[in-house]
C-alpha cells in the first residue's frame, strides 16, 4: 500500500521521540512503514530534503494554530490551561529530540527559534490581556516559558505532573487563580 508523505512525515516524528534524529535513515522509516525506498523517494529527494519537510512539519503544527485570542482574559487563561496540561504528555517526546537536534544542525535550530518566538508571544499575550503591564507580561512570559522547555530538556526528567503543579504555583504567585 502507497504511504502518503503525511504518513512518512508522522513516521519520521514517532521516529524522533523514540530513537532520535540519528535514526532518521531511510532504511528504518521504510522498515516502521513496510514499504520500499522507492515509495520514501516518490515524496523526498533524499534524506536530507525529508529532514527539512520534517522539520518544516512539525513547526507548521505550531504556526498554523496560532490564532488571535479571545478577548476575555479569563478565556485565554483557560486557553493557557488547556494547552499546559497537554504540553507534558508523550506527544512532547519528538520536541525533545528536535531540540537536540537543533543543537547540532543548522538547518533544524532556525526553525526551533520560529517556534518559540511565537510561543513565547502568544505567553506574553495571555498575561499582557490579564495585566496591561508590558514588563509585568514579559516577565511572566519569560518564567512561564523557562518553565515550560526547561522542563521538556532538564535531566532527569521532571514527571508532567511536577510541572502542572510548577504551573499551578506560578498562577498562585501571579494571582491567576489556580
Amino acid at each position: 500500500m502507497r504511504k502518503s508523505k503525511q504518513d512518512w512525515l508522522e513516521v519520521g516524528l514517532h521516529t524522533l521521540g523514540q530513537v532520535g534524529a540519528n535514526n532518521l535513515t531511510i532504511e528504518h522509516l521504510t522498515n516502521e512503514l513496510g514499504v520500499t525506498k522507492g515509495s520514501f523517494y516518490h515524496h523526498f529527494k533524499n534524506a536530507r530534503d525529508f529532514q527539512e519537510q520534517l522539520i518544516a512539519y512539525w513547526a507548521d503544527q505550531y504556526l498554523s494554530t496560532s490564532t488571535v485570542l479571545p478577548e476575555d482574559p479569563l478565556e485565554n487563561l483557560t486557553l493557557l490551561d488547556t494547552i499546559m496540561s497537554e504540553a507534558f504528555s508523550p506527544i512532547t517526546e519528538p520536541e525533545i529530540a528536535i531540540r537536540i537536534w537543533a543543537q547540532q544542525d543548522e538547518m533544524v535550530s532556525p526553525v526551533v527559534e520560529q517556534v518559540d518566538a511565537v510561543r513565547h508571544g502568544f505567553l506574553y499575550h495571555v498575561f499582557w490581556a490579564v495585566t496591561q503591564d508590558e514588563k509585568r507580561s514579559r516577565m511572566m512570559a519569560d518564567m512561564l516559558f523557562t518553565i515550560s522547555i526547561g522542563s521538556l530538556t532538564a535531566l532527569p526528567r521532571i514527571p508532567p505532573e511536577r510541572v502542572l503543579e510548577l504551573y499551578q504555583e506560578f498562577k498562585r504567585l501571579y494571582g491567576l487563580g489556580g
